[in-house]
């Protein structure tokens, strides 16, 4: 046996030479030819469409509607796409949504949107710790009806 190999063999602590791993193909989790399911997605689609509604409803949400908007900052994306938006500065960890209104002494509310079952990464729970210190409403809602409900609450405060 070359040397090479045998002092891989004598480092990974074992008698026999490594035998390389396959890579299994993932099992799919969706049929073929159907859509990518992304319930943060769906959530943030109802988010929307619910303050939409609200402002079509209420003119007093009109305006704090018009300026929630998300940011496309997440998703699956090329290494070369990847690349060119944060060239155009996509920062990891912003949140999802923004209103762009002050209320109640805050500048705006950010909004990191989560499925039922999500949890913030690292970079986003640093994000919003820093939006609330430097005088933002921030927070992190699972699901559509709990954002709603703190966008409409920030909404309201005078």
């Amino acid at each position: 046996m070359p040397d090479s190999i045998r002092n891989k063999v004598e480092a990974q602590g074992k008698g026999a030479p490594a035998v390389p791993r396959i890579r299994q193909p993932r099992a799919p989790t969706q049929a073929p030819g159907q859509p990518r399911q992304d319930p943060e997605h769906q959530e943030q689609v109802n988010f929307f469409r619910r303050i939409g509604e609200l402002a079509v409803l209420d003119a007093r949400y009109a305006i704090a509607a018009r300026r929630t908007f998300a940011i496309p900052n997440g998703g699956g994306r090329s290494k070369r796409e990847a690349g060119r938006l944060k060239a155009e500065g996509v920062t990891a960890g912003v949140s999802d949504i923004f209103c762009s209104i002050a209320r109640a002494g805050r500048h705006g509310l950010y909004i990191e949107m989560k499925s039922l079952t999500g949890y913030a990464s690292r970079e986003q729970s640093e994000w919003i710790a820093e939006s609330i210190q430097l005088g933002y409403e921030a927070a992190t809602c699972r699901g559509a009806d709990v954002a709603f409900a703190l966008w409409k609450g920030y909404v309201d405060a005078t």
